[in-house]
């Protein structure tokens, strides 16, 4: 094939030597939902052979609709032209001309939002570089595929394909930055909504709390991405009102489940804590709401260091007094975690999302995150893995000892008007299986 040609296969293909194509057959593999096999998919590979393979494989799933290129030029000037249709983005990093890395970096800069998997034979460090590269950019990642490519691992990525799409690029077609006054509007309009997504105990599989999850919903059905109005309420001074309306609503929907075990988490940023009326506030907001303090977990996040620690560490001593919990948030990607985790009276630790999503294919991450796992056990703290997706993610967690997992395996998001019922269709699973028969009965 001319370089930057597309389309045919250079020689015939023996499938018996590619790595994992036969077994597809017979194994037992879902057959991929038709929205991803009607997917059109560009295979951008200087090797002839590895282009064979992976067009092999794709077909073999049902997709049929595919171009190949052997050079990332080629490859960005066919998406520049394709008006966003071209939805997966197959790319080797090491290519002549334009590399596989430089092609990610011109995706992220023209806002081009395919959805990509990385394949590759180079080390784990590289690819995770890549893979933080392309997060950064918000480029959605389906993941990255170490050669020689194993077709079970492509199938699992594949069906994952347009939930990451949405996720991560979705909100960047028609995006426009709230103002502050805005924002306080819909503050006082009440826009500014809690959902919940459950935590589940992964020794019992019971649901054992919610973590509160802001949402600007204008009418229309406009929503606003948190990434835009929470950086925005914390530059302009409305973070604590967002967080008291918030705690509100929270309360309330808390009290109407009637069930004494389940607890809600709220994400406070630690510049709150170093408001000397804060803890007063979230204490008679609590009781107000009639709700107990050990009902109601504080996730702390650190968008940035401590401002004031005589009164930071003040406020986090009396609400732990006052039988709040406390969690660290997304831990091992904030300022000074070790730091904080030594001398903040944490009750939990949660692991951030990035290290649970990259552990299967990244011998880092996965250390990361069994680290994260033993620093917990030896703390005395219960660790809560966040985006649990597959049930790969799943047993991974479970084998590594985690206490509790949280993540679309078990639910997304939902608004408060679906709590109720969702809380008691489910309060009764008693076993990981059970959420196993679900996730599958929903994705039927």
């Amino acid at each position: 094939m001319q370089p930057g040609g597309s389309a045919r296969a250079d020689r015939p293909l023996r499938t018996e030597v590619l790595t994992g194509l036969e077994p597809f057959k017979g194994a037992g593999l879902a057959e991929l939902p038709e929205a991803v096999r009607a997917q059109k998919v560009l295979i951008v590979e200087d090797s002839p052979f590895q282009r064979e393979l992976l067009c092999a494989l794709l077909r073999g799933f049902g997709l049929q609709d595919i171009q190949q290129v052997d050079d990332g030029a080629a490859a960005l000037a066919i998406l520049r032209d394709s008006h966003g249709e071209l939805s997966l983005l197959l790319v080797d990093l090491e290519m002549p001309g334009m590399n596989g890395i430089e092609l990610l970096q011109r995706l992220g800069e023209e806002r081009i939002f395919s959805e990509v998997v990385v394949v590759s034979a180079r080390e784990e460090a590289l690819i995770s570089t890549v893979e933080s590269m392309l997060h950064a950019a918000g480029v959605p990642l389906l993941g990255s595929l170490r050669k020689p490519i194993e077709g079970r691992d492509l199938h699992r990525l594949l069906s994952q394909a347009g939930q990451r799409r949405d996720k991560q690029g979705g909100c960047e077609r028609a995006r426009s930055l709230p103002s502050e006054a805005a924002l306080g509007s819909a503050l006082q309009r009440g826009c500014i909504q809690p959902y919940y997504q459950p935590k589940v105990h992964l020794l019992s599989g019971r649901v054992t709390g919610y973590e509160v999850l802001a949402r600007w919903l204008e009418p229309g059905g406009v929503v606003i991405s948190p990434a835009d109005f929470i950086p925005l309420a914390t530059g302009s001074g409305q973070l604590c009102e967002l967080t008291y309306c918030l705690v509100r609503q929270a309360m309330e929907h808390l009290s109407s489940l009637q069930d004494a075990s389940i607890s809600i988490a709220l994400n406070v940023d630690i510049s709150l804590l170093a408001n000397r009326h804060f803890a007063d506030d979230l204490i008679r907001l609590v009781a107000a709401a009639r709700c107990h303090p050990s009902q109601v977990i504080l996730e702390v996040t650190e968008s940035a260091l401590m401002d004031d620690p005589l009164v930071t560490l003040a406020s986090v001593g009396r609400l732990r007094l006052a039988g709040f919990g406390l969690s660290i948030d997304d831990y091992g990607t904030g300022f000074s975690t070790l730091r904080q985790l030594s001398r903040l009276p944490f009750t939990e630790l949660k692991i951030d999302r990035a290290f649970v999503r990259e552990a299967h294919q990244n011998r880092r991450a996965r250390a990361i995150l069994y680290s994260a796992i033993q620093t917990g056990h030896k703390l005395g703290l219960p660790c809560v893995a966040e985006g649990v997706e597959c049930k790969d993610d799943l047993f991974l967690v479970e084998l590594l000892g985690c206490h509790s997992g949280q993540g679309y395996l078990f639910a997304r998001p939902m608004p408060a008007d679906q709590l109720a019922d969702w809380h008691q269709r489910h309060k009764g699973n008693t076993s990981l299986n059970d959420w196993l028969v679900d996730s599958e009965r929903y994705t039927e």
